[in-house]
């Protein structure tokens, strides 16, 4: 399955990001930006999962400075 969103706005507008997957081999979705509120999930089928039911994930590309989340 292959995860894709679209940056919207600020310098990087029109970059293609992906789930950002984190050092652990996880990929994090949350409904908040803070670390503590973060859920770790292992497969991207698990990420999308997630993302349809209202959280945001974390997502990345090498043209974007650091992962950010991103919503439905």
């Amino acid at each position: 399955m292959k995860i894709l969103a679209k940056v919207s706005r600020g310098p990087q507008k029109g970059e293609i990001v992906t789930p950002h997957r984190h050092e652990d081999g996880t990929y994090v979705v949350s409904l908040k930006r803070f670390e503590r509120d973060y859920i770790r999930v292992t497969t991207s089928e698990g990420f999308a999962s997630e993302i349809r039911k209202g959280l945001k994930g974390r997502m990345s590309s090498h043209a974007v400075k650091g992962p950010r989340l991103f919503s439905q």
